[in-house]
């Protein structure tokens, strides 16, 4: 939350921006065209050098935390758009004429797109993720959320003050790779997402109905309201519910969307329109196949589906190729198997959500003839040699 966009911009202007930094400084240059056209200004070399060339001019010695209490002052007063952009000119200024004036100008990197080298990594530098998502609204405000603030109501996650929330904004809450959150909508619905997720919501639901469209994996524990039904909106479909818990695991790159039902009543329909709508009784999963439009219904262990929320990763005989896309959006890592074969490969047990990696690949490889090594910016998944 209180992360300084100067110190973003100058990670940028050297290519060190790790993934998560990358998505808060996409976010700030999207909430404003002007955004994106002062970040490409203060990565051209020739204002590069203009700024060398006045440094003079600059006071280097201002402390860092007379900027911080600025832009958390913006952040309180709603007013981060302007002000936050005039702030971050100053720190940069700062920032370049510092470190021009200290270590030279060559010790800056003046390329507009800065080419990092790619990094190698080791099992052991790979780290499960943690609650961590950013809230834009339809006003243009763009927030990077932290471990403290999950579980909060929306309210309580917004720019500016309640009394001030006169008019319904549409929000939309993105959880990265690597990340996790909870969020209380404004009808005491609860809702969790998995990584790589996205919830988009009004500030406040119509008095008539409360509709919400997800991508991703997305948990909903919904407050019971007959005179508001509740909508999901997913990939091809939209869930109608009657207050309840259940999972909705829609990702954009995977064809198969799964609504498992673990209390309460739901039905789907397709979002076409076309065909009848099913109903779903507790422990049951239907499972829609977007290129077919076709749906089937199964009978499911709801702890396996769920497990994620509580903690662990549960499988119930799934093929490696699923849990490593689950594994690799949890930890973040880039994979590839050595052995197209090795996809097909089936597992049951579970593994702990937030143990270190190490110990989540030792348990698959104990019991799948399995390993795991790196190679450059990706892990390597092989057949075991035999010893």
């Amino acid at each position: 939350m209180n992360r300084n966009i100067s110190d973003l911009i100058y990670k940028s202007i050297i290519g060190k921006l790790t993934t998560e930094e990358r998505a808060e400084l996409d976010a700030w240059v999207k909430e404003d065209e002007a955004n994106g056209r002062f970040l490409s200004d203060i990565t051209d070399p020739a204002a590069l050098k203009s700024e060398r060339d006045s440094r003079r001019l600059i006071d280097s010695s201002r402390p860092a935390a007379d900027m911080q209490r600025r832009i958390d002052a913006i952040r309180s007063r709603s007013r981060n758009r302007v002000l936050l952009r005039a702030a971050a000119i100053a720190a940069i200024i700062g920032v370049v004429g510092y470190f021009a004036f200290n270590f030279g100008w060559s010790g800056l990197s003046t390329d507009k797109e800065p080419i990092a080298e790619v990094p190698e990594i080791s099992i052991a530098d790979i780290k499960p993720g943690k609650a961590s998502a950013i809230l834009s609204s339809s006003e243009g405000h763009s927030l990077v959320l932290a471990a403290s603030e999950s579980g909060l109501e929306t309210d309580e996650l917004l720019t500016s003050p309640k009394d001030k929330q006169k008019e319904v904004q549409d929000l939309c809450l993105d959880v990265p790779r690597g990340g996790e959150f909870k969020i209380v909508l404004e009808d005491s619905t609860e809702v969790w997402l998995n990584s790589e997720s996205q919830l988009r919501y009004p500030s406040t639901f119509d008095k008539n109905e409360r509709r919400v469209q997800v991508t991703g994996e997305v948990y909903f524990s919904v407050k019971k309201d007959p005179e508001r039904p509740f909508y999901v909106e997913s990939r091809g479909q939209v869930v109608k519910v009657y207050g309840t818990t259940f999972n909705i695991k829609a990702y954009p790159d995977e064809e198969i969307s799964y609504t498992t039902l673990e209390t309460g009543s739901i039905s789907l329909r397709q979002s076409s329109g076309e065909g009848g709508e099913l109903y779903l009784s507790p422990g049951h999963q239907a499972v829609f196949n977007q290129a077919e439009e076709k749906v089937d219904m199964k009978v499911v262990n709801t702890s396996v589906i769920t497990g994620w929320r509580h903690g662990r990763f549960v499988f119930e005989e799934q093929p490696l190729s699923a849990i490593m896309k689950d594994l690799s959006r949890w930890y973040d890592f880039e994979y590839e198997f050595s052995d197209e074969a090795l996809k097909n490969v089936v597992f049951m047990g579970s593994i702990p959500r937030y143990g270190d990696f190490r110990t989540a690949i030792s348990i698959l490889e104990k019991s799948g003839g399995i390993s795991f090594d790196t190679s450059g910016s990706k892990v390597i998944i092989s057949l075991k040699k035999k010893q």
